[in-house]
């Protein structure tokens, strides 16, 4: 799905109604998906459109992009978010609450929900609250959705902080709040071949204007070509030992790489800082240093540092998908099998459940097949049920009542802590935001973001470089003894098999436990 783009006051946008997300949208991390969250798979009596409405141009602080728009669609593409739309902060500087609500969110953008963080303000000088909001939404029967603030290790995320780590190096920092690495996603120009001739081909990559410039220096890298991450290093700066450069520059030499980039847009994710950018007094300690440099990426990626991990799957392991899925599709039987009774529509629920295989089906042929087969009402289409299956399903994702309490107490411990999941980018990364599991995580991996599924050990083996963990300091935990089980011993992680289903399945040489916090005990 295409996210459309509109200028307010330059872009026609269509007479639809819609559920609407505020706020100055910068950079995407968790915070604002939280945000976005409670708006996009918005069920209601109609179908609403699922809106981004940010507020650019406020001048305050940095407003260094974090993102490129391209970047953006795609993190937008699997929360849900059908429009983007642009409002410049000087169109509106000057209008009040009121107008604002009135004109703006009802009269042109036909809002019936809206969300916005605990902190948002609007109108003139900042005026007006969520308090004043909910006042002013409240005779126009719009929703106000109010998001708390989303925090890590107890401090509210912010697009301010995120810049602020970015700008110091602080790259761990940056993923936590992100909810991703930051990436230098660029198009990859033509150098001077220097690193060629010295035996490193390199790919450059030029900030353009308005873009976060990290700080200046050497980073352990990871970079993405097909269907295979690189281990890399990235110098960020301007070359001042061989004259310089007029604009600030990625330059990245790729471990194991051999092809041709130019033209390209190349994501080379930043994962650790190494030293800060300096002028060598000749090309010869410049080389050596290059060489040296990658020498550290590459063993400090490998984990180098005795860091360890505990990594999870998510349905089934983290998240009560049995659950989940009963409510779905219990709700949608009420809604569309009208004339059968409760007791009917239980059992068709259950029934359900079990043709659903674990979420291992052809869900297109799996909702059309039900309503070939069962008494839905009259119109009722098999599209018409994936489409609010998809929409519904993360908002009835529930975790485990231990999860939280587990993850914390793994971080006391001082585990770094990671998911990787297989399914549907908007349906997983959905389940995640709903959840609020993001803050408690240093890593999330769906596998239809990355191209590549469970039990491809390669999937587990990009986590583990992310991490900056060595396989061997790994453990994972799962319920399925093959994508799980199977996946991780092949990438050389230690595995945990989480049987609380109590199947007749038992991996060989495997602990196996039956709930999740039996996991405090082996790790």
């Amino acid at each position: 799905m295409a996210i459309r783009r509109y200028r307010y006051g330059k872009d026609a946008i269509p007479c639809v109604g819609r559920a609407v997300a505020l706020g100055v949208f910068d950079g995407l991390h968790i915070g604002h998906r939280a945000v976005l969250s409670a708006v996009c798979g918005h069920l209601s009596p109609r179908p609403l459109s699922a809106t981004a409405l940010s507020i650019v141009g406020v001048p305050k602080g940095d407003t260094a992009r974090l993102t490129t728009p391209e970047r953006e669609d795609t993190l937008l593409e699997t929360l849900g978010t059908e429009e983007w739309i642009e409002v410049p902060f000087s169109d509106i500087c000057d209008w009040s609450p009121e107008r604002f609500v009135r004109d703006l969110l009802h009269e042109q953008l036909h809002a019936e929900t809206v969300a916005c963080g605990y902190n948002f303000r609007f109108g003139k000088g900042g005026q007006g609250d969520v308090s004043t909001l909910r006042t002013l939404c409240e005779p126009l029967g719009i929703h106000l959705i109010e998001v708390p603030s989303v925090e890590r290790d107890g401090v509210s995320v912010s697009s301010t902080r995120v810049r602020n780590a970015v700008e110091n190096g602080n790259m761990q920092a940056a993923m936590q709040q992100l909810g991703r690495p930051f990436a230098v996603e660029l198009p990859v120009v033509n150098g001077d071949h220097r690193g060629r001739r010295w035996g490193m081909p390199t790919l450059n990559q030029v900030f353009p204007d308005g873009y976060a410039v990290p700080r200046y220096g050497v980073y352990a890298s990871l970079v993405t070509v097909g269907d295979k991450q690189y281990r890399a290093v990235t110098n960020i700066g301007v070359h001042p030992t061989v004259g310089g450069v007029p604009k600030p520059q990625a330059e990245t030499w790729i471990q194991g790489f051999d092809g041709e980039l130019y033209g390209r847009t190349v994501q080379v994710m930043l994962i650790r800082f190494l030293r800060e950018e300096r002028r060598f007094d000749t090309v010869a300690e410049l080389t050596a240093q290059i060489k040296a440099d990658a020498d550290t990426a590459l063993s400090q990626l490998g984990g180098d540092d005795g860091a360890k991990a505990v990594i999870f799957d998510f349905d089934d392991t983290l998240q009560d998908r049995v659950t989940a899925f009963l409510n779905v599709a219990r709700w949608l039987l009420r809604r569309h099998m009208t004339a059968v009774s409760e007791d009917r529509r239980e059992e068709y629920a259950h029934r359900m459940f079990e043709d659903n295989c674990g979420g291992y089906v052809d869900y297109n042929a799996f909702f059309h097949n039900f309503v070939e087969r069962w008494p839905f009402d009259a119109g009722v289409t098999g599209d018409q049920l994936l489409w609010e299956y998809r929409r519904l399903f993360p908002l009835c994702s529930r975790l485990f009542p231990e999860t939280v309490e587990v993850l914390k107490t793994l971080r006391q411990r001082g585990y770094k802590i990671g998911i990787i999941t297989n399914g549907s980018a908007l349906m997983q990364n959905r389940k995640l935001d709903v959840t609020g599991l993001r803050p408690y995580l240093d890593l999330a991996l769906v596998s239809e973001d990355e191209g590549i599924h469970k039990p491809n050990p390669e999937l587990f083996r990009r986590a583990a470089e992310r991490l900056c963990v060595t396989p061997e300091n790994c453990v994972f935990v799962g319920d399925h003894p093959q994508n799980d089980v199977g996946g991780a011993k092949a990438a050389g992680m230690q595995a945990i098999y989480l049987n609380s289903r109590k199947l007749d399945e038992h991996p060989d040489g495997v602990t196996e436990i039956t709930r999740l916090g039996d996991i405090l005990q082996y790790v």
